[in-house]
């Protein structure tokens, strides 16, 4: 009988692992933005997306642009670490420099925002054309 208890309270545990386990899953909602159909001016140019709710940068990246389309890996602003956002609207801003240091320097080719855009799925692609240049 001590045993049967025994091998009864440890089936129970492993099953409360398991489905703490599971319950956790994998983060889901809006990790990557593509912006597509960038024209080829801004080829080799350097970029940086915001993409805000209210007054607060939800998720951003930097990288150089390579052909007519670009992948941003979103990042938390605080800790610059992969992020996932919430389905939802956002606004998403572009600012595209000849490089970092111009970037820095706000010495801005492109300076683009769409005030609000709906996000959902892992990878969100949004056209060049729907940016409002500023």
């Amino acid at each position: 009988m001590k045993g049967m208890s025994k091998l009864f309270g440890i089936i129970v545990l492993v099953a409360v692992i398991g489905l703490s386990m599971t319950a956790c899953g994998s983060e889901s909602g809006v990790g990557s933005v593509t912006i597509a159909g960038i024209p080829s001016q801004y080829d080799g140019k350097f970029a940086m997306l915001l993409v805000d709710r209210g007054s607060t940068t939800q998720g951003w990246n930097m990288l150089t642009i390579t052909g007519a389309s670009a992948t941003f890996n979103l990042l938390d602003w605080v800790n610059d670490r992969p992020t996932t956002l919430n389905e939802g609207n956002y606004s998403v801003s572009i600012v595209i420099a000849e490089n970092i240091t111009a970037l820095t320097n706000e010495q801005y080719l492109y300076l683009g925002i769409i005030l609000s855009r709906a996000l959902s799925g892992e990878t969100v692609s949004i056209g060049f054309g729907e940016f409002v240049s500023l």
